[in-house]
């Protein structure tokens, strides 16, 4: 019995120590498991702060940029409010991440990646606001589109969305084991008995866990060790770590090239090594940058040079030591500043010799007069006709002076035409033997099939001659001048590295001499005005500066190569056309003396009178206005005029097109005759003129030429029936294509290229820049075939315009153009209410389209 109840006893004993020893097991598993779970739900409430956190930065960060773009867009200093806004909100949510992150090593370096991308996108937008404030919207948001703000913000939605996608994995790990251990923590409360087994049974699981854990860590550490060289292979400059102790670590292939190094035969590269005579272009990098000292910031750069390329070099410290560095090439860069700021140069220099020779046009328009006016009052005085002849001349030098002033600064009159270039050079090359002498040879290099191009041929004839003297005086021993006529085709890269020319077909001519070269600094200014290397009064300085001016202006490109002891290259790009080649030529012999009414609009009194002279004494019946308001009235009492001269640019709240527009329709049948000191290019494009221009400073034969030829090509037309109210709307009668277009578009540069389009189309255009000067112009009685307006206009926007036009001036085709596009269902809402939408950007073949469209849909009067 003892013996039984000793067994039992110590049974008992063991089972109460095991029972004890499963309890108390169960117990403290559950204890366990509640701080465990504990732990957790802190963590879980963590990872919703980060990502909450992450969220709101994400979106402070696409607010600044949203206000950025406001501001672009408008110009206007309160839509950076949002920006500013922004940029606390970025500043505090970055400030609070890391906060968060404190704990946890891998989540705070991902923080600290997104505040770097943060802070350079933020940099990137100050950078593109300061851009704007200092070169204007097109710059700006070309910098915007496609500058490295697009990269970065690529970068800042990889970091951030990898962030977010591993803290949401993250999360649903914690949220796990959350469960887990509260299910666990309730199984140990229940089931203590069971203790034992649970332990067991938790212990494997634990285990097991566990080694998931580390399989998944490893393998998360073998799939971000594969981004970060991926990352490092998609960089094109060269880029790689060192660690703490000066071993390389990580390379792209471009390191790989510009350093020599190939990692399959040397396992191991250092820092020394770097800096070392093997790798001569390394050390020529790195040696401004210091590598083996320490560095006082966390990202230094420097600037070095290798093998004729400049390089922006940098070195960033990383927390736990070591550095990363890259080496990025900024030849090309550094290349397209200088270019651009030979161009801000040349074109500040054009705007100031451009003002000064309109205004010089305008006293030598005076004297010019003036001149002609007393040689018909003393036609038999031969002493005073010799000394007004020296008079007359000295004014056409004056004449020519402002000519190559209007030449440099692109504001010349010119004839552009088809010319055919090898023609025109082997008739010049008689005069240039005669005109650079005995020692001077020439020689003509002209291709088999040369090209036309689409230029002045009297303005080219100039600056050839005067290419040619300038190389005749480069070779004072004499020396052969090669006058070379080619083609040639002007590839994009060349255009990347000229910012002012245009990619494509050109007609080539080249003037080489074999004299005695320049220097680079003397290249360098050779197209500056008043720039010359010849004695005093041996040069003006004008010569080059004409030549650039005048093939600017035709749309071509010129370039000088030239060196020390080699001779001189001037080359003049001239753009191909494929129009035929007319002869313009025409016989203004034998010109009458008239008798016809002529209304004179002249806001420069001393022309004025020296015009109204001058036309008084040739027999015309001549009233005269100062502007364009006091020229209307007189229309308005009375309109019978066989002519109507007058000058373009003016002030007043008319222009001289719409002056024009209002004597042809109050007079059918009067002449028009515009005169303008300006270049047609250059006038404003809502007072570019239709008509006959006839360019200052004229001679008295010029103008008597002109008005005769005006007046002949007139073709009467019979009166009115009965005088059309403004509110009558403009005339939709038109049979074929629209000939008369009102355009409406705020930005000058658009309107006039699409000003040009409309005119190659055979329409007569009048521009303007806002929806109200559209209808002012309509009210007035403008007559017009057709309204094209911009969308988004200052004020009235181009919808309400066109409505405005729909319910005055029913009968007006509108077509509405603009770069934001239009849905099918919008479309088809406007075709329904008798507009036409077309997308921008659009061709000559849309525009050719809407006008066609026009035509068939115009409603008969």
């Amino acid at each position: 019995m003892r013996s039984v109840a000793g067994t039992a006893r110590s049974t008992g004993v063991i089972v109460g120590l095991t029972i004890a020893v499963l309890i108390g097991t169960a117990a403290l598993l559950a204890i366990t498991h509640s701080n465990s779970a504990s732990r957790q739900q802190r963590l879980v409430v963590g990872s919703y702060e980060i990502l909450s956190l992450m969220r709101q930065t994400v979106i402070a960060l696409q607010d600044s940029e949203i206000g950025q773009r406001a501001y672009l867009l408008s110009g206007q200093a309160s839509d950076l409010e949002p920006y500013e806004r922004a940029r606390l909100r970025i500043e505090t949510g970055l400030r609070q991440l890391e906060a968060a992150a404190a704990g946890d090593p891998d989540t705070t370096r991902q923080v600290r990646e997104f505040r770097a991308a943060a802070n350079e996108k933020l940099e990137q937008i100050s950078g593109t606001i300061s851009a704007y404030q200092l070169y204007g919207r097109d710059y700006a948001l070309a910098q915007e589109r496609t500058g490295p703000g697009k990269i970065t913000g690529d970068q800042i939605r990889q970091i951030s969305g990898s962030f977010i996608e591993g803290q949401r994995l993250l999360l649903a790990r914690r949220l796990a084991l959350l469960r887990s251990e509260q299910e666990q923590s309730d199984i140990a409360g229940l089931l203590l008995l069971a203790g034992a087994f649970l332990c067991l049974f938790i212990g494997m699981y634990i285990v097991i866990r566990g080694a998931r854990h580390l399989e998944n860590a490893q393998r998360a550490l073998a799939d971000r060790s594969h981004l970060l060289q991926s990352t490092l292979e998609s960089l094109l400059d060269p880029i790689f770590v060192i660690d703490a102790d000066g071993k390389v670590v990580a390379w792209n292939e471009a390191f790989l090239r510009l350093s020599g190094w190939d990692p399959t035969k040397h396992a191991t590269l250092t820092r020394d090594q770097l800096l070392s005579d093997r790798s001569p272009a390394m050390r020529a990098l790195l040696e401004p940058l210091k590598l083996d000292a320490e560095a006082s910031d966390r990202l230094v750069t420097t600037r070095a040079s290798h093998d004729g390329r400049d390089y922006e070099v940098s070195r960033g410290e990383m927390s736990g030591g070591g550095s990363v560095v890259r080496c990025v090439d900024i030849t090309e860069k550094l290349r397209d500043e200088m270019a651009l700021r030979q161009g801000q140069k040349m074109e500040a220099t054009g705007q100031l010799t451009g003002g000064m020779a309109h205004d010089f046009n305008n006293i030598l328009q005076v004297i010019q007069a003036n001149l002609d006016l007393v040689k018909s009052a003393v036609p038999d005085d031969q002493a005073a006709l010799a000394r007004l002849n020296a008079a007359g001349a000295a004014a056409d030098r004056g004449a020519r002076l402002t000519q190559q002033l209007l030449a440099f600064a692109r504001r010349q009159p010119l004839a552009p035409q088809s010319t055919n270039v090898a023609r025109l050079v082997r008739d010049l090359a008689d005069l240039l033997r005669h005109s650079l002498g005995e020692r001077i040879t020439i020689e003509l290099d002209i291709a088999a099939e040369p090209w036309n191009a689409k230029i002045d041929p009297g303005q080219l004839e100039n600056a050839i001659l005067n290419l040619a003297i300038n190389a005749r005086d480069a070779m004072p021993d004499g020396g052969t001048v090669t006058v070379e006529v080619s083609n040639t085709t002007l590839d994009r890269r060349y255009a990347a590295l000229h910012p002012d020319v245009t990619p494509g077909p050109y007609a080539l001519v080249a003037v080489n001499d074999t004299g005695t070269g320049m220097p680079p600094e003397v290249v360098a200014q050779a197209f500056d005005p008043f720039f010359t290397t010849k004695r005093d009064g041996k040069g003006t300085g004008l010569g080059l500066s004409m030549v650039y001016g005048f093939v600017r202006q035709s749309n071509g490109h010129v370039r000088i190569d030239s060196a020390i002891g080699q001779g001189t290259s001037v080359k003049l790009y001239l753009p191909r056309t494929m129009d035929p080649v007319l002869d313009l030529s025409t016989d203004t012999a034998g010109v009458q003396i008239g008798s016809e009414r002529v209304l004179v609009v002249e806001d420069n009194d001393e022309v004025r009178l020296a015009v109204v002279a001058l036309l008084s004494g040739w027999g015309y019946r001549v009233v005269a206005a100062e502007n364009p308001d006091v020229a209307a009235a007189i229309l308005e009492k009375d309109a019978a005029f066989d002519l109507l001269f007058t000058d373009i640019v003016m002030p007043g709240s008319m222009s001289a097109i719409e002056l024009a527009a209002m004597a042809q329709r109050l007079r059918p049948g009067i002449a028009v005759l515009l005169t303008s000191g300006y270049a047609r290019d250059l006038i404003p494009a809502e007072d570019r003129p239709d008509y006959p221009l006839i360019a200052k400073p004229y001679r008295g034969e010029e103008l008597m030429a002109r008005l005769r030829s005006v007046l002949a090509a007139r073709r009467p037309q019979p009166p009115p029936a009965q005088a059309r109210p403004a509110e009558a709307a403009p005339s939709a009668e038109v049979t074929g294509r629209p000939r008369r277009v009102l355009l409406v578009e705020d930005e000058v540069v658009l309107r006039m290229s699409t000003t040009d389009m409309l005119e190659q189309l055979g329409c007569f255009v009048s521009g303007v820049g806002s929806g109200e000067q559209a209808l002012e112009l309509l009210t007035r009685g403008g007559s017009f075939d057709l309204l094209l307006t911009d969308l988004g206009l200052p004020g009235m926007s181009g919808e309400e315009l066109a409505s405005e036009v729909r319910q005055r001036f029913p009968r007006l085709p509108v077509v509405i153009a603009s770069g934001y596009g239009r849905s099918g269902a919008q479309a088809a809402g406007m075709q329904a209410e008798g507009l036409q939408f077309i997308s921008k950007p659009y061709s000559s073949i849309d525009l050719q389209q809407a006008l066609d469209h026009a035509a068939r849909m115009a409603v008969p009067s």
